[in-house]
Parts: C-alpha cells; sequence; structure tokens
C-alpha cells in the first residue's frame, strides 16, 4: 500500500467539489445555488405569495356566485329588480359589520377604562 490515503483524499476532494457546486432548488432562479443556509428559510415573500392565491381565489370564487345569482335572477326579474336586490344585501351586509363594530368597539373601550 504505497498510498494508503488516496481513497480518503478522492472522496475528501469530491465532498468538497459537491458542497461548493450543490444545486438548491429555487422558485425564481431554478439550478441556482443559494448563497446561504439561511436563505433556503427565507419566508419573507412566502405571505405575499399565499395572499395573492387566497385574494385570487376569493376573487374568482365571488365572481362565480355572482354569476350563478345573476343569471338565475334574471330570468326571473329585470335587471333593475337585480340590482335593487344587490343594493339590499350590501346595505343589509354594512348593518351587519357596523353591529360587529359597535359590538367590537364596546369591548375595547370596556378593557381600556379597566386598565
Amino acid at each position: 500500500m504505497e498510498h494508503p490515503h488516496e481513497p480518503i483524499d478522492t472522496i475528501l476532494e469530491w465532498q468538497k467539489w459537491y458542497r461548493k457546486h450543490r444545486v438548491v432548488a429555487s422558485l425564481d432562479h431554478p439550478l441556482e445555488t443559494k448563497d446561504s443556509r439561511e436563505n433556503l428559510h427565507d419566508t419573507t415573500n412566502a405571505m405575499t405569495t399565499i395572499s395573492n392565491i387566497l385574494e385570487n381565489t376569493m376573487q374568482t370564487k365571488i365572481t362565480e356566485f355572482f354569476a350563478d345569482t345573476i343569471s338565475e335572477g334574471l330570468c326571473e326579474m329585470s335587471g333593475a329588480d337585480v340590482y335593487k336586490c344587490f343594493l339590499a344585501a350590501a346595505q343589509e351586509q354594512l348593518t351587519i359589520a357596523e353591529k360587529e363594530y359597535n359590538k367590537a368597539k364596546q369591548l375595547v373601550d370596556y378593557l381600556k377604562c379597566k386598565q
């Protein structure tokens, strides 16, 4: 055995090369390495993306509900009648929101007085 450390050296060199050249998946730049392990756990944009997905999903859902409601209503009513129904529903929602706001405000005001 003239070179007993040669296999170990080869393995160590390969590991060194691998650490330097390994590729970590990135959504923005596939096949590019990350600068550090910390970047693997960087979630600064995660909530923005999730918020955008939820917002788009909600918009699509509401649009579909409106389309279904309008198509059903237009079979029986005029456009003006559908408009009046939409306005009445929006006013009812406003009334409910005002009641909820007043209850929450009353609770906060009470809690502030009891400090």
